[in-house]
């Protein structure tokens, strides 16, 4: 079995391209992205296609264009898209690639319908699927009789490293309750949820199933939060999936983790990682969550005012799926050094055949100076560009992230994380970390300091502080107030309708209920035991140190001793499990008989985002335990403390 996630992708990428030779291919910006980390745009025009667009109502193609390829995720508002191109073009054949399971499609075509969660037991939902979407396609197009076909492709995940996964698809599934950190209900199941989040999760449950299914796995599922336990229950429930487990051979340890459990990890701007830094301070790439727009300018003739948002030029990126030495840069990004990371480019940009350009030298240091040198030194000779486009734009984006100003600003934001740890660890109760803050934020002009940056920053205190610390009124009250102040003065930076004027009630409410998702976010670990703090002893003996809850759980997932995993839900401990053990349930408390690592294969997913600094120290850890088990991380996206923020407070 392979256990390669970029291998499942490049397989089904494959039935892709069987489809589109003489095609106008039209995509969605979720399988636009995926399709720029197995090769990008030139995979399909080298295998075939006549066109590449963008999912648009305003999209039109030639008369002589009669075959389409639309590859979407097939939610209504994408089927209305393709209605309006259908009637405005003279296709003659169609072909509708859903990269979400047909299952779930034909249950939002028929939200609502009594009987439709039984069509789905029964097997029956997918080709029902197919016959109502072609039944529409034939009615939106002009030929009397088109041929059409509609068929299921999984294209939902990128893989940055060998053992790194994500989902770009789902970047909006998060940890929420209609909204809420936590939920109020006493049970929970998917009506949980609102209509929108319900439609998510399953979503992502069906993309996870049909990656076990052509990863012939047969997973033991585990789960750490209440939403991870909704993913779980579906997973573990559905007839669909009970049936596809019965047939795959391959045991698989699958652990869903809520990020909302610890948040200190997301929102730290202490990192090692140059990816993060990179992404920490470049824009994305238009319609990416995970890339990075990079500016290309130095070694072009263009002269380029507003970057990006100047599109005479076109942004460069990190990641070259087709390029080796860009690839092992990449993952040096996450899993190396700033300073190996420096070296690494340095060595590559030196071989460039550039007469200009410094012979390899013995450098104690590579700064960003020097890798610019060498980048400029191109500048103007087409043919070296595009030999060494790869490594060029990524050398380009390390520069541009390490002279930027808001290197510094990260700095200070690092340095008061310090501060806030060791005030916490050190007074918990009689902490006034908050009425530091509130002085922050006041001055936090004169500071240059961002207010998304320092609301990421209160975050990380909430959420460090746990339970344990009781937080002064006094102090709750005036940063509240220093909220509503600053939300005023900065609301055009918050909330996408810039337009709109907020007045101050408007103001006092939002800071009102960003304070209530802090006290939130501060009582998340209340119901776990082994996991409950993040604050431990630094092994030096002296001071406090973060390790965080993934931390904590894959040291004990690869710890030799094994330790009763108590935070760690077993969703197969069900009836069965109970019967077996007998009376003795009575007079004994109940230990699970399984461990993921009684499989050869664990897959550690967490359900709202992670960072590659902690990509990073996971896979260390699986490395130095000496396991043989092959431990993978899936996640729905990469994040930045900003994005962390805005994804708890809904900005």
């Amino acid at each position: 079995m392979s256990t390669s996630v970029k291998e499942f992708s490049k397989v089904w990428w494959t039935e892709v391209y069987n489809r589109i030779i003489g095609a106008v291919v039209i995509l969605d910006e979720s399988a636009a992205e995926c399709l720029h980390w197995d090769g990008g745009l030139y995979n399909l025009l080298n295998g075939g296609a006549v066109a590449v667009n963008r999912l648009s109502p305003f999209q039109s193609c030639k008369p002589e264009q009669k075959k389409v390829v639309f590859i979407t995720q097939t939610t209504q508002i994408q089927l209305r898209t393709i209605s309006d191109i259908l009637r405005t073009c003279d296709f003659t054949h169609c072909i509708l690639i859903s990269t979400v399971s047909l299952d779930v499609v034909y249950l939002e075509l028929n939200d609502g319908l009594k009987n439709a969660n039984d069509v789905v037991a029964s097997g029956k939902a997918g080709m029902e699927a197919v016959k109502m979407l072609e039944k529409m396609l034939v009615g939106w197009m002009k030929e009397k009789q088109p041929i059409t076909e509609v068929v299921y492709i999984p294209i939902f995940t990128i893989s940055p490293t060998n053992n790194v996964f994500l989902m770009p698809p789902y970047q909006y599934v998060y940890p929420k309750f209609d909204k809420k950190l936590i939920t109020s209900a006493p049970t929970l199941d998917l009506y949980t949820l609102n209509s929108d989040e319900r439609s998510e999760v399953r979503r992502l449950a069906s993309a996870l199933n049909s990656m076990m299914q052509s990863m012939n796995m047969r997973e033991d599922i585990y789960h750490i939060g209440p939403f991870s336990s909704l993913i779980a229950g579906i997973l573990e429930n559905s007839p669909v999936y009970v049936s596809r487990r019965k047939m795959c051979t391959n045991p698989v340890s699958l652990i869903f983790v809520d990020r909302t459990l610890d948040l200190c990890g997301v929102t730290s701007h202490s990192t090692e990682s140059v990816l993060d830094k990179v992404m920490a301070v470049l824009p994305r790439f238009p319609g990416h969550c995970t890339d990075v727009a990079v500016d290309m300018s130095p070694l072009c003739e263009a002269k380029v005012v507003t970057h990006p948002n100047d599109m005479q030029l076109s942004p460069g990126c990190l990641y070259h799926a087709d390029d080796e030495a860009s690839v092992q840069t990449y993952d040096h990004m996450i899993n190396k050094s700033q300073k190996e990371v420096m070296f690494d480019l340095h060595n590559k940009l030196s071989k460039l055949d550039v007469q200009m350009s410094p012979g390899l030298k013995t450098l104690l240091k590579v700064t960003p100076q020097s890798v610019e040198k060498i980048i400029t030194a191109s500048k103007g000779n087409y043919d070296v560009i595009s030999k060494h486009l790869g490594i060029l734009q990524q050398s380009l984006g390390v520069v541009q992230a390490l002279k930027s100003p808001k290197g510094v600003q990260l700095e200070l934001l690092s340095n008061l994380e310090k501060q806030v740890l060791q005030s916490i660890a050190a007074s918990r109760e009689s902490t006034s970390i908050l009425h530091q803050m509130r002085i922050i934020i006041r001055s936090r002009k004169e500071r240059k300091l961002s207010i998304e940056n320092l609301l990421a920053l209160l975050i990380h205190i909430y959420s460090l502080s746990d339970s344990e610390v009781i937080f002064n009124k006094q102090h709750e009250e005036n940063l509240e107030q220093s909220l509503i102040m600053a939300v005023l003065e900065e609301f055009k930076t918050l909330f996408d309708d810039r337009e709109r004027n907020y007045t101050p009630k408007d103001c006092e409410m939002k800071a009102k209920e960003i304070m209530c998702y802090l006290k939130e976010i501060s009582q998340m670990r209340k119901p776990i035991q082994r996991y409950h703090s993040v604050l431990k002893p630094c092994d030096a003996g002296t001071g406090h140190e973060y390790r965080g809850v993934l931390q904590q759980l894959v040291d004990d997932l690869v710890n030799t001793d094994r330790p009763d995993l108590v935070d760690l839900q077993h969703r197969n401990d069900g009836i069965k499990d109970l019967l077996r053990t007998g009376l003795n349930i009575l007079t004994s408390k109940r230990k699970s008989s399984k461990h993921p690592l009684d499989n050869p294969t664990v897959l550690l997913f967490v359900v709202g985002g992670v960072t590659a600094e902690e990509c990073k120290q996971l896979h260390r850890s699986v490395i130095t335990s000496g396991v043989d088990t092959v431990v993978l991380i899936g996640s729905t996206k990469f994040v930045t403390p900003v994005e962390a923020m805005r994804d708890v407070f809904n900005l």
